[in-house]
């Protein structure tokens, strides 16, 4: 999880600058891990359970409110292997205010996504910071966003469609999950939040992996015509073999004799080289013609002499 760990971590920095993004960013937190408690609604929590995404939502609100008060709890299990970051805006008046705008979604279009690009690519940043991860790529390509909300899934989905880039979603013990697995597409969405030093070593594993992945179908396509190539020898050899038991290399014809002496005493040239060994050079076509000539006197000879 390392490598999504630190994916996060620079998300975790980006501050938008732009009213309108910092609002989008702020939605996505509300919907994923936000909540208006108190009688009379006089708290509005974000829940974390990254130290750094709880500054980040706090420089978010602050960017936005600047005089709204605000505190940031952080609550450890028992067992302390656990802990959640609560930023928490104060008063009824205040979380109000954040809450309406929250709703009212004055950034938003259709399906319930921000109609501006920036403000897209802000929100879903805001949704990978709060329930997203990532794979380490030399593993595989595999980003995802979870959530228990259908229609929440649904819209997050529908902001990464809106980008041009491919997602699904499924569903996973309970939860609903919008992932991707196109290692381009992913690249692209990483380039989008924000997240250029994660995209960067996400591209050379990326490159890494592509160019062994050639190396290995060369490799084994290579391989795959040397076998056909011995194979092919082997069997003219027998052939040559045959002829010679029963006939002789005499009888052939003195332009079969040729090609079949050079096959003998080159087992493992291939046809262009047998045809540059000829004098006159002979084309693979031309070196073809007489090896095939060479198996059908051997099979007519085989047939003449069968094995008992």
């Amino acid at each position: 999880m390392a490598f999504s760990d630190d994916t996060r971590q620079e998300l975790a920095r980006v501050i938008p600058s732009a009213r309108c993004c910092r609002l989008a960013e702020l939605s996505a937190f509300y919907e994923l891990s936000g909540f208006l408690l108190g009688r009379h609604n006089q708290f509005l929590d974000f829940n974390t359970s990254w130290p750094y995404v709880a500054r980040k939502i706090l420089l978010v609100i602050k960017g936005l409110y600047p005089d709204l008060p605000t505190q940031v709890l952080m609550v450890r299990s028992r067992s302390r292997r656990s802990q959640v970051c609560t930023v928490r805006v104060l008063g009824r008046a205040g979380a109000g205010q954040v809450y309406q705008e929250i709703k009212e979604q004055s950034v938003m279009g259709q399906a319930g996504i921000p109609r501006k690009k920036c403000c897209r690519r802000a929100y879903l940043r805001g949704a990978f910071l709060c329930a997203g991860s990532i794979t380490n790529p030399e593993r595989t390509y595999h980003l995802e966003i979870t959530t228990e909300q259908s229609r929440l899934a649904e819209k997050i989905l529908a902001a990464i469609w809106s980008l041009d880039l491919e997602a699904g979603m499924t569903q996973r013990k309970g939860s609903l999950v919008v992932y991707m697995k196109d290692g381009g597409d992913i690249a692209s969405l990483l380039g989008l939040m924000g997240a250029h030093s994660a995209l960067l070593q996400f591209e050379n594993v990326r490159v890494m992996k592509e160019m062994r992945n050639q190396v290995n179908r060369l490799v084994n396509c290579e391989t795959a015509n040397v076998d056909k190539t011995v194979q092919a020898a082997m069997a003219q050899i027998e052939d040559i073999e045959l002829i010679d038991a029963v006939i002789g290399l005499e009888e052939l014809p003195p332009k079969l004799r040729e090609v079949a002496r050079l096959r003998r005493e080159h087992p493992y040239a291939s046809i262009q080289e047998l045809g540059e060994m000829m004098t006159p050079q002979l084309s693979k076509s031309g070196v073809n013609y007489r090896l095939r000539q060479i198996r059908e006197k051997a099979r007519q000879l085989d047939k003449l002499n069968p094995k008992s």
